[in-house]
């Protein structure tokens, strides 16, 4: 500590008549300091572990969609190949004249 502190810690003590201690003040507000900090590391720790268990049960989301959208596809697929050759054959649609 610098001699300007010790200055200031010896007047403090003369102004308050020996009922404030600087020192101690400072450590107080030390442990205070360290205690925000804790609070605060240990606040973006619980928001990390949030968002990793956010990103994972959107990940399974996910997938559980992808799996429900390709079996509808194959269901649909197998539906639609049933009816393929079924009906007129495609010349009988079509006229050889104009217009009709």
């Amino acid at each position: 500590m610098s001699w300007w502190t010790d200055i200031r810690d010896s007047f403090e003590k003369v102004a308050s008549f020996g009922t404030y201690d600087a020192k101690a003040n400072r450590e107080q507000q030390n442990m205070m300091n360290a205690q925000m900090k804790a609070y605060q590391e240990q606040t973006e720790l619980a928001k990390k572990q949030l968002d990793e268990a956010r990103a994972t049960a959107d990940v399974q989301k996910r997938r559980i969609e992808e799996k429900q959208i390709r079996s509808l596809r194959s269901r649909n697929r197998a539906q639609n190949t049933g009816m393929l050759g079924v009906g007129m054959p495609a010349s009988d649609d079509l006229s050889t004249q104009l217009g009709g």
